[in-house]
């Protein structure tokens, strides 16, 4: 795996050095600024599979660089990962919200290191499959999306606004238990997923998750949100400052964006997708699970929603 270290610190930066080389990674290339990173990735062949940036730098800090990457073709899917001393939420929510795959903070746990190291490499692995397919079939959506599992959470393109689901799950246990009381999770239920998903080639489907988070987004009108395709067509979010409107008239928003849409469906022999907003879900207060069950919840009260709403139909 090649692997981009952007750290000021020299000192930081030969321990990280060997102890991502006692963990089999020699691959590596180390800048001490953001301009240096810059002009490195330029000087490239082929592009970094994972980058690791500190937030404090003289100049461009990590988190602007972090999101000047994500705007860059051949780095909006490569995982970036925060390596900090900076723990502070407003910090946290600044990496996720720039693009930030993960948010590791110094001094280092070696165990830590090894995992989320380990979660990386799975990450690229998925990606170099995609890209393989894709060469092969010579065709690019289709090949790219040729194996996309009904409840896979894929990364959905064209969908700026949207993390990961990964990263989102990252965001949530860096911030901790503790750090996750203040916070809220929703989510959207497309009640015909799975019917457009039979019907439809790969490609069309993952456009109508494209289609509908971008109506989702348009529809809550806050930055003060992360949000995440969570597979089995729902979408789930976090907000520390709840929702501007109501489920329901959520719900209502997100119906007439989608009719502009209508005729497209029909003209495919599909549904227009029908999207239900569950209500807001808060971790119980002496919860001691795992931040990320938030996530688990508000998808299943948005599914069971749905499911009341069909059967008063």
């Amino acid at each position: 795996m090649k692997i981009l270290l952007v750290d000021d610190d020299p000192v930081f930066q030969d321990i990280l050095t060997q102890s991502l080389r006692a963990l089999g990674h020699e691959d590596l290339t180390r800048a001490s600024s953001a301009t240096e990173a810059l002009i490195t990735l330029e000087s490239q062949t082929s592009p970094f599979d994972c980058i690791l940036l500190d937030i404090q730098m003289p100049g461009m800090d990590g988190v602007n660089l972090c999101q000047l990457l994500r705007g860059l073709p051949e780095y909006r899917r490569v995982p970036i990962v925060m390596v900090t001393s900076l723990s502070a939420k407003r910090y946290i929510d600044g990496a996720f919200a720039a693009g930030a795959t993960d948010y590791l903070t110094k001094p280092l746990d070696r165990l830590e290191l090894k995992a989320r190291i380990g979660m990386v490499e799975r990450l690229v692995e998925e990606r170099l499959h995609v890209e393989l397919l894709t060469r092969q079939a010579g065709r690019r959506n289709e090949a790219a999306h040729a194996d996309v599992e009904f409840e896979s959470a894929i990364h959905i393109p064209e969908f700026d606004r949207g993390i990961e689901l990964l990263a989102l799950e990252n965001y949530l246990l860096t911030l901790g238990r503790k750090g996750t009381l203040s916070m809220s999770a929703f989510a959207f239920h497309i009640e015909n997923a799975n019917v457009i998903y039979g019907k439809a080639p790969r490609s069309t489907f993952v456009d109508m998750l494209s289609d509908v988070g971008l109506i989702i987004s348009d529809a809550l009108k806050t930055d003060d949100i992360h949000l995440a395709y969570a597979g089995s067509g729902n979408f789930v979010g976090v907000t520390t400052k709840g929702l501007s409107a109501t489920p329901e008239e959520i719900s209502a928003t997100i119906e007439i964006g989608l009719a502009g849409f209508e005729s497209f469906y029909s003209s495919q022999r599909l549904p227009t997708p029908r999207v239900r907003v569950g209500p807001l879900c808060k971790s119980p207060m002496f919860s001691l699970g795992n931040p990320t069950r938030i996530l688990e919840r508000a998808v299943q009260q948005a599914v069971q929603r749905s499911g009341r709403s069909a059967n008063a139909a």
